[in-house]
């Protein structure tokens, strides 16, 4: 064995160097490259989530329900363009395409800027709405298209724990400007979100993602196939069921805090913390059971059975009359919702690529994308109108979640799964690859 302290022999690794490596850091040279850029990427997104309400209420003019309202139009948009815009990417080359959101998402900044009335900044919203919603699908083909099968999965959550890194710093460089409180303060967090769009383009050019082919081979039949696949179809309804975290996060615990419990409302800001947290430190160890597809399907059954977990902590949580129960409620809540988010998460990312049509990727990942986008547009009003106010809301949600876990095991198939596995054990690698069986490329040769 070679000697760490003599030249030539390996170089011993602390144990901060080692916890970055397991969490942050891709193994591949392509893989950090966009890691990189997704940090760049969430440093403006988060500067513009925490501003951008002040900013269009105080700056801009508007009032709360013009930006609702527009807002609301915006993820319509969104909804409605998704696919076609992944069918654009298979296309012309899904690398090709996330360079132009990039840049469109920057160009969309720089005329936030500019709006002082409802019809500009609707127009503006619904424009980069369409290009938010077009973004994980793409950026997904991406990155399964240049670091290859066996790295996808721990890719992605590395990408996406540097991306919740991002959004916090890009938080507490709004938080500053907030406390100065100028309208030059918001301006510079909105320009400076389109600034940073601008540089992920230049660094995804860079990198050479447009290079990448994402499609197993081109499609010789353009028509939209999805109609027949009821199964993904259906597995990305449940799916949307289960990313619900997205929203409960943000709208309901709060809600729930403060209008049914004891819990202080000052407690609601270390919990965000702690959700942050752990979705940073055990994303890629969340993920890593759905590097096969019957680990994936388990991991979407826990995802349920977590969910389910938090809306009974919730349910005990304005139950009990002691604050210190309460908080440790909420403290479990918060626990099992991050769990369920990172169980979900990685299971999704497995899920929507293996069972989608290699020569239709983008189109089939933005499909199941759908099942998200439909969340974000109806929880809210699930959250305020049914669970909130009833009784039960909790319990039968919990019920709800489970089975909502549980089914995509039925949606996906045990037959589906086995043929996975006798494929892979028969040729030792996956059955749903793709090959770049042109020249130039930089993804698996990077």
């Amino acid at each position: 064995m070679s000697d760490p302290g003599k030249p030539g022999g390996p170089v011993a690794r602390g144990p901060l160097a080692r916890l970055l490596d397991s969490t942050l850091v891709p193994r591949s040279a392509i893989g950090r490259k966009l890691a990189l850029t997704a940090l760049v990427n969430a440093l403006g997104t988060g500067m513009f989530y925490a501003g951008s309400a002040l900013y269009f209420t105080q700056v801009a003019g508007l009032s709360n329900s013009q930006v609702g309202l527009g807002l609301s139009l915006a993820g319509l948009i969104g909804f409605l363009g998704t696919v076609p815009v992944g069918m654009l990417a298979d296309r012309i080359r899904a690398g090709r395409v996330y360079i132009a959101i990039q840049v469109w998402r920057g160009l969309g900044n720089v005329a936030y800027c500019f709006v002082g009335d409802f019809t500009s900044f609707a127009v503006v919203a619904c424009c980069i709405g369409l290009a938010d919603a077009a973004v994980p699908p793409v950026s997904q083909a991406v990155v399964g298209s240049a670091v290859g099968d066996e790295e996808r999965g721990d890719t992605l959550a590395k990408v996406r724990a540097v991306r919740n890194v991002g959004f916090g710093l890009g938080a507490l460089v709004a938080t500053a400007a907030i406390q100065q409180g100028s309208d030059n303060a918001f301006l510079f967090l909105i320009a400076g979100n389109a600034v940073f769009f601008l540089a992920s383009a230049l660094m995804l050019q860079r990198a050479g993602v447009t290079r990448l082919v994402t499609t197993a081979a081109p499609a010789k039949d353009r028509r939209p196939t999805l109609v027949a696949d009821l199964r993904y179809l259906a597995t990305a309804v449940l799916n949307g069921l289960l990313s619900m975290h997205l929203t409960l996060l943000p709208l309901a615990l709060p809600l729930w805090i403060s209008q049914h419990t004891d819990v202080p409302l000052s407690l609601y800001g270390p919990l965000y913390v702690l959700n942050t947290v752990m979705a940073v430190l055990f994303q890629a160890r969340f993920a890593r059971p759905s590097d096969t597809l019957r680990g994936a399907v388990a991991s979407m059954a826990w995802a349920g059975f977590s969910l389910g977990g938090f809306a009974l902590a919730c349910w005990a949580m304005g139950a009990t009359g002691a604050v210190w129960a309460a908080t440790a409620f909420a403290v479990l809540a918060v626990v099992l919702l991050t769990a369920a988010e990172l169980w979900q998460s990685g299971g999704a990312w497995a899920i929507s690529y293996e069972l989608a049509r290699p020569d239709r990727l983008t189109q089939y990942l933005s499909t199941f994308q759908l099942g998200t986008a439909l969340q974000g547009i109806v929880a809210p009003w699930v959250i305020t109108a049914v669970i909130l106010p009833n009784a039960l809301g909790w319990p039968v949600f919990a019920v709800l979640s489970a089975l909502a876990g549980a089914g995509v095991a039925l949606t996906v198939g045990r037959a589906e799964i086995r043929a996975r596995e006798n494929a892979t054990v028969a040729t030792g690698t996956d059955p749903g690859a793709s090959v770049d069986t042109e020249p130039e490329t930089a993804g698996r040769t990077a």
